[in-house]
């Protein structure tokens, strides 16, 4: 029989695959560290869930806050003698903040009536018979309450993220200028950093909380229901914001090609 590449990886991996199995019959024959089906009070087991996705929501928000302040830190136009692009990065940063403005404005009015849509269908029809009392009508007033929740956490990290942006754009262009390019892509690597760990920190936070403030009067499987309301009011406004984001930054490029052909004086 020939030695094919099939073969000769076959025979390369076999023990591999042999000790991960080995490995994973071990894993199943140890007990966990909590079983959750001996805590016998709800709340705790709700509780015990939730905590390490809330503790991790909140050490990845210190670690945006300690990344924003090393990025605040570096150096700016006016440092390496180039005063004029702190100047454009003022105009830069400006625009984009009225933009946000402008855009949430809207999104606030769009959040406000899909709530009401969710506080009244919710109310008068209970998320499949889910209340323990017939009077009890807090479905809407819950779901309506996560829908709103998860709008602010996006449009939050939206915020958070447009403003380490615009600080960050500028101090890679000087890092980049006064150094080398490794050097501007630390800054830029940084700036990125705190863009992603504000989305997760905040998503981890508030999916957390809700699941802990949903919980009184539900069992552990009808408080996670109420967090489809959450994922909307998040995904929608993330789906507004890329859509007039993309808008926005293409309706920049475009104005300034214009004033710059008519400042050169070329003609379109």
């Amino acid at each position: 029989m020939a030695l094919t590449p099939s073969w000769i990886a076959l025979a390369l991996f076999a023990p591999v695959v042999q000790a991960a199995k080995s490995d994973v019959n071990i894993a199943f024959d140890k007990k966990p560290v909590i079983n959750l089906y001996d805590i016998e009070d709800d709340f705790v087991r709700q509780l015990v869930c939730a905590l390490p996705l809330l503790i991790v929501g909140v050490f990845s928000l210190i670690f945006v806050v300690i990344l924003r302040f090393q990025l605040r830190s570096k150096m700016i136009g006016k440092d390496i003698g180039k005063p004029k692009l702190d100047y454009l990065a003022a105009k830069v940063k400006s625009g984009s903040t009225a933009f946000l403005k402008e855009e949430y404005k809207y999104l606030t009015v769009y959040v406000i009536v899909w709530a009401l849509i969710c506080l009244a269908l919710f109310t008068a029809k209970p998320l499949g018979g889910i209340s323990y009392d017939a009077s009890d009508k807090t479905d809407g007033v819950r779901c309506a309450a996560c829908l709103i929740i998860g709008a602010f956490m996006s449009g939050l990290s939206g915020y958070i993220g447009m403003t380490v942006a615009t600080d960050g754009n500028v101090r890679t262009t000087v890092a980049c200028a006064a150094g080398t390019l490794n050097d501007g892509l630390k800054v830029a690597f940084q700036a990125g950093a705190a863009m992603g760990f504000g989305v997760v920190g905040l998503a981890a936070l508030g999916l957390s909380f809700l699941l802990i403030v949903m919980k009184p009067n539900r069992t552990q499987g009808q408080a996670i229901q109420y967090t489809h309301s959450f994922g909307f009011g998040a995904s929608s406004i993330a789906l507004f914001a890329r859509v007039a984001g993309g808008i926005y930054t293409k309706a920049a490029d475009v104005g300034a090609d214009l004033v710059g052909k008519v400042e050169a004086g070329i003609d379109e």
